[in-house]
């Protein structure tokens, strides 16, 4: 048992190209069963290692116990250990960060500020197909489906291949104690539901889960590594110092563009989420301008994807007072009003909308003065046969590309919106039996 393990864990190093004998390995000491596997196997094995042990004092005479037992333990094994006492909580309160979150943050800039070659974690196997099963219930992509990877820049993972049940096993031969974290034991955290409840389920179904998901990872690795090499490749035909050539980018396949999309936007640092990409896919399909983040713009425009930074990048649409008939510019629009008397149209009434189409409106129903402005936040309209209000800016974000939206023309009198461009006039606004005078207007580009 003992030297199948070893050789399992020596496949991995050699498997991944973790390390050589010539390195110093920085060993996280937790005191737990994987950790403490982790760094005998190390020793065994022949490598040059020393440890760290953080005291998050998050558990009080446990977390004592755990950093006394990890200093007795390297101290047998003359093993140098740096050992930290960290204030987790205070940390989070200051930073608005979880408990989880904050704890995982301050160790590794600890680790990184120890001077060693490569930095081992004891990750598992266990704890990948829990960190998958964690990802596809927030939803994920497949990167996500991949979990933790073998290694990542200096840190490495020698026992991403071992199951929690060959550790215990091997500590067992080796008649090698540890300590156990009791909130490991609760289902208090969302990684101790999976485990405990999800991961023995999906064991009844199948007994050998482990095997067959290892199976799985190494497919979905390879595909993730393949995909992630095409991408970068299309990256490097995209990429101008001016930013995306969008004539490029508009060739790739669906999966290659949003890969290419965040390796740009890590590189002109800005967070990737969810969200942010399906805006900035929006952005590039219809062209236009997208404020991705503070102070920091995306321009679609003369065949480029750019990122600016700036207060705007939008020039100011000021408001339009309409007092008279004739020309109004409202951004890069033109809009021609003109008022006519029913009794000076050859028609009858039920013919004026079908002449002037949703360009009219009752003149006399206008409440104090008409202005043409952009939409508001909680604008709303109701328009004619609808029987409800719509919000305006639901309106004019369907009918127009993002970098059009604050150009669409909308008519506000003094007790609320009586026209959106595209869709027509308010009910209280529409043309009648009884209407003596309509207000009519005709909107074109600025070339």
């Amino acid at each position: 048992m003992i030297d199948n393990f070893l050789d399992k864990v020596s496949d991995t190093i050699g498997k991944f190209n973790m390390f050589d004998k010539s390195e110093r390995l920085l060993v996280c000491l937790s005191g737990g069963a994987d950790s403490v596997s982790l760094l005998l196997c190390l020793k065994k094995l022949g490598y040059r290692i020393l440890a760290c042990h953080i005291n998050h004092q998050l558990r009080g005479e446990e977390s004592e116990r755990d950093q006394q037992f990890c200093e007795h333990l390297c101290k047998s094994l003359e093993i140098e250990l740096r050992s930290f006492r960290i204030d987790v909580k205070g940390f989070c309160t200051q930073h608005s960060l979880s408990v989880e979150e904050g704890a995982r943050l301050m160790r590794y800039e600890i680790f990184a500020g120890i001077p060693c070659d490569k930095i081992c974690t004891a990750h598992t196997l266990s704890d990948c197909i829990e960190t998958t099963v964690f990802n596809l219930a927030r939803g994920t992509g497949l990167k996500g489906l991949c979990s933790i990877p073998p290694k990542r820049d200096n840190i490495v993972r020698p026992l991403i291949e071992c199951t929690r049940q060959e550790i215990i096993g091997f500590l067992s031969e080796l008649d090698q104690e540890y300590v156990t974290d009791s909130t490991n034991l609760e289902d208090e955290y969302t990684r101790n539901r999976i485990r405990h409840n999800v991961i023995t389920q999906l064991e009844s179904i199948n007994p050998s889960l482990l095997k067959s998901y290892s199976m799985t990872l190494e497919h979905l690795r390879h595909d993730e590594a393949f995909l992630e090499k095409t991408a970068r490749e299309a990256y490097e035909k995209c990429y101008s110092e001016c930013g995306l050539i969008l004539l490029e980018f508009c060739k790739l396949d669906e999966c290659i563009k949003d890969r290419v999309l965040m390796l740009w936007l890590n590189d002109e640092k800005i967070a990737i989420t969810h969200e942010r990409l399906a805006l900035l896919r929006e952005t590039v399909a219809k062209r236009g301008k997208l404020n991705i983040a503070s102070g920091k713009f995306i321009i679609v425009e003369n065949g480029k994807i750019t990122v600016s930074s700036g207060v705007s990048v939008r020039k100011e649409i000021l408001p339009v007072n309409v007092s008279e008939n004739g020309d109004h510019t409202f951004g890069s629009r033109n809009i021609r009003i003109c008022t006519m008397n029913i009794d000076d149209i050859d028609t009858d009434i039920s013919n004026v909308h079908k002449m002037f189409a949703n360009c009219c409106l009752d003149y006399d129903k206008i409440k104090g003065g008409l202005v043409i402005h952009k939409r508001g936040e909680g604008d709303t309209i109701r328009l004619v046969n609808r029987g409800f209000a719509s919000s305006v800016r639901k309106l004019v974000n369907k009918a127009f590309d993002l970098s059009h939206r604050d150009n669409a023309v909308i008519m506000y009198d003094d007790e609320g919106t009586v026209f959106v461009e595209g869709y027509g006039v308010d009910e209280r606004v529409k043309i009648t039996s009884d209407t003596k005078r309509i207000l009519t207007f005709e909107i074109t580009d600025i070339i």
